[in-house]
């Protein structure tokens, strides 16, 4: 099996590009307007819930409401599994890494929610930090299963 060395410098550097790139989607992409906030956990199931009952799945609210949760998974398994590799080491336990991507992951969505809370043309989403931090989770899982069929990350 051929293994991949990645050093500390350059998963920096992916890391980081992975941020900026998450950074430039959520805050300078410009969103619809008006915007509302939402607090209240899983609003956006309910919605695509009440969307399939009536039958509604082939709607534009239905696929865009999908997709928003897909691409809140989506945009955050790199992060996840880049920053677990970058903070797996010698001697470090998996579940203590996995502790410290998901506090990370957390701290960036919030961060990134708070901040469109001030941003007219964006919307902040209790949903959206839900789903990131699920594609964080499922990236620091990946870079584990990694981790044991001998990817070698120096």
């Amino acid at each position: 099996m051929r293994s991949v060395r990645v050093g500390k410098v350059w998963q920096a550097v992916l890391l980081g590009s992975t941020t900026c790139v998450i950074l430039a989607l959520t805050l300078l992409v410009e969103g619809r307007r008006p915007v509302g906030t939402n607090l209240a956990p899983f609003e956006d199931v309910g919605r695509l819930l009440l969307h399939s009952q009536r039958g509604d799945l082939f709607t534009g609210r239905f696929i865009f409401g999908a997709l928003g949760i897909v691409g809140n998974l989506f945009l955050f398994v790199p992060w996840g599994f880049l920053i677990w590799k970058f903070l797996d080491g010698a001697g470090r336990s998996a579940l203590r890494i996995h502790l410290e991507v998901l506090f990370f992951g957390i701290l960036l969505s919030a961060g990134i929610e708070l901040i469109q809370l001030f941003l007219p043309t964006r919307a902040a989403d209790v949903d959206d930090i839900i789903w990131n931090v699920l594609g964080t989770a499922v990236g620091s899982l990946l870079a584990h299963v990694g981790r044991e069929v001998r990817m070698e990350w120096e």
